[in-house]
């Protein structure tokens, strides 16, 4: 991964962290369950969208480097392994 991909990357990765640090703040604080379920919102989301953008950059470098190589059966392989965790 490289360039913007990868800036965005780490930029949503240390959003998620914060956000993740505010609940487990938040938690110990023995804040409100609601206000917590939300904050927990915004890490999975966050985490959604790092998942996104490295999917997309897998797709377009190493899936596409693969099919290149003759390797549809593994590709279509890792694809359904993807679909299988994703929501």
């Amino acid at each position: 991964m490289r360039g913007q991909k990868k800036d965005n990357t780490l930029r949503r990765l240390k959003t998620a962290v914060g956000h993740l640090k505010a609940v487990e703040r938040m938690v110990q604080e023995d804040k409100y369950c609601a206000d917590i379920l939300l904050q927990l919102q915004a890490v999975i989301s966050s985490l959604e969208k790092v998942s996104n953008i490295i999917l997309e950059n897998h797709l377009e470098t190493c899936l596409r480097a693969a099919m290149r190589r003759g390797e549809e059966e593994e590709v279509i392989a890792e694809l359904k392994t993807f679909l299988k965790y994703k929501n």
